[in-house]
């Protein structure tokens, strides 16, 4: 009895250790089974939790639940929230280092309204899963909906502007007035002060954004004045109220190279600035003139003998030399102006072009090539720079200043005519005319007092005895003094006539005096259009009337 008592009393002590062993193995067992299907922990950072609820609040993609918020907390920083949220194993792969999340909710813009089943179910997220291969478990909450899945077929490129109206998001772009994408992304760039978007261009549309495409701002509404009446083309109501951006190519250009994504184009504010701003391969070069540039404005053009060549950038140049600006040296008068040279505008093929004008230039400016300034409009005063040759101009080459090549010049316009005018003026000044007509009077009295005694040498009868041929010589010496002296009484009586006075002298002081008043009358005109350049075609504008003063 004793032997089987000790045996039954070993059987329960053993069922009493493998009973809480198999528990626990079982209870590890479940653990693990519910981490495995619970899939992937990830954690998502936003500014605030506005509508996000725990435990309630789902994560959809394309309204597929994949996932649910389960906690949310304050950062340490207490700056943002951090959203916990779980998603299902079957989605981990969707969690790559592209994807993107925004919050759905009831939304009213320029597209639409979105987002209205919201009002009963309560917000939700939306994930847009990348392309990446990468996963990541951390991610930033969007503040706007991506208008575009990544899935989509097309392109993206990007648009700078510097001076073209400011554009909203989902703003579509339009080729010969068909839509063929939208802005996706626009944001202001602080540092450049300038505007950044992202473009979507939908496929098989891409193709026909090239290397020399151009992009401008159309507003839906085109007005062109001309000798044939107005003529007004307007675009479809959308494009009315929210304008578009139009990508063409310029007129007589075959398509270039296709652009690849991530392509920068420029953004002008109409077609006519696209064409001026579409020449991104360009050469600056500085040009000192000894001479006022006053009627040079930034953006005038630069041309040789008529044809444009390049656009000014800087007048005067913004250039520093030992510590002060190249316009303010001392040892020199000349004031920089800086341009850049175009090559798209020498020819459509930049290389060849580029490599032309560099392979040229030094053997031009041997050869007479000079800048100058010449009048553009004689009613605003505004001037262009002008390349041509002048052969009888000192040689030159092309020399350095900081960074840039200096371009020779030569004085022109204005300037020139005014620094003749007093050459000739300095001329006539030291001929010392009173000195000539001084001297001319004593020889004029000398000749006379010569005629009197000949007239008294040839009245004596011992010369009148003289052989003939003698007689008939002094005659002849005679009548060749008194025409002299005839001559000279009529030069005597000219130049009476401008002695103080006479009538030509009070002709010429009446003269002077209507040129005198004449350039007094012209003064205020002078002195408006100094004021106001386009006041010979608008009204000019006059002072607002004087406001009393309060007592």
């Amino acid at each position: 009895m004793t032997k089987t008592a000790n045996v039954a009393q070993k059987s329960s002590i053993s069922a009493i250790w493998i009973i809480p062993v198999v528990a626990l193995f079982v209870g590890i067992w479940m653990l693990y089974q519910y981490q495995l299907n619970k899939g992937q922990t990830i954690y998502i950072t936003m500014p605030q939790a506005e509508g996000i609820i725990a435990g309630k609040t789902e994560i959809k993609v394309r309204s597929v639940k994949i996932g649910q918020i389960d906690h949310v907390r304050l950062s340490d920083s207490q700056d943002s929230v951090i959203a916990r949220a779980q998603i299902d194993k079957n989605y981990d792969n969707l969690l790559t280092e592209d994807a993107s999340i925004w919050v759905v909710k009831p939304r009213i813009d320029e597209t639409g309204i979105s987002g209205m089943s919201t009002l009963l179910s309560g917000v939700y997220l939306e994930f847009s899963p990348g392309e990446s291969n990468r996963l990541k478990k951390r991610f930033t909450l969007q503040e706007e909906p991506a208008l575009i899945g990544k899935d989509v077929q097309g392109g993206r490129f990007k648009l700078l502007s510097y001076n073209a109206e400011v554009l909203d998001v989902s703003t579509g772009i339009f080729f010969k007035n068909y839509k063929i994408g939208q802005i996706e992304t626009a944001t202001f760039d602080w540092k450049n002060q300038a505007m950044q978007y992202g473009i979507f261009i939908k496929a098989p549309y891409e193709n026909l954004i090239t290397l020399n495409s151009i992009f401008w701002v159309n507003s839906g509404i085109e007005i062109d004045l001309s000798a044939d009446g107005i003529n007004i083309n307007t675009g479809s109501l959308s494009k009315l109220l929210k304008g578009g951006i139009s990508v063409g190519l310029p007129d007589q250009q075959a398509p270039g190279d296709l652009a690849k994504d991530g392509h920068s184009f420029s953004l002008s504010q109409n077609y006519n600035q696209a064409l001026e701003e579409r020449f991104y391969d360009f050469d600056y070069y500085l040009i000192e003139f000894e001479q006022s540039i006053r009627g040079l404005r930034v953006g005038a053009p630069v041309e040789y003998r008529g044809t444009r060549v390049g656009t000014v950038v800087e007048a005067p140049a913004n250039v520093i030399i030992d510590g002060k600006p190249a316009h303010f040296r001392a040892k020199s008068t000349a004031v920089p102006v800086l341009i850049k040279v175009e090559y798209g505008r020498l020819y459509h093929n930049n290389a060849l072009a580029k490599e032309y004008w560099k392979s040229s230039i030094i053997e031009w400016i041997k050869n007479g090539m000079r800048a100058s300034l010449k009048p553009g409009n004689l009613l605003t005063g505004a001037v262009y720079v002008d390349f041509d040759f002048y052969t009888d101009t000192p040689k030159s080459e092309l020399k350095k200043l900081a960074q840039y090549d200096v371009f020779p010049s030569v004085s022109s316009g204005i300037t020139v005519l005014a620094d003749q005018v007093s050459d000739v003026l300095n001329k006539v000044n030291n001929l010392k005319i009173e000195d000539s007509l001084a001297k001319m009077q004593t020889t004029f009295s000398e000749y006379q007092a010569l005629a009197s005694e000949m007239r008294i040498l040839l009245s004596k009868p011992d010369t009148q005895n003289l052989p003939g041929d003698f007689n008939r010589n002094l005659e002849k010496i005679t009548k060749s003094m008194e025409q002299f002296e005839i001559t000279m009484r009529q030069f005597d009586k000219t130049m009476a006539s401008y002695q103080a006075g006479s009538q030509m002298h009070h002709q010429l002081e009446q003269t002077l005096l209507q040129i005198k008043r004449l350039s007094e009358e012209f003064q205020p005109l002078t002195r408006g259009l100094n004021e106001q350049p386009n006041m010979l075609i608008f009204d000019k504008s006059l002072p607002s009337d004087p406001q009393p003063r309060k007592q």
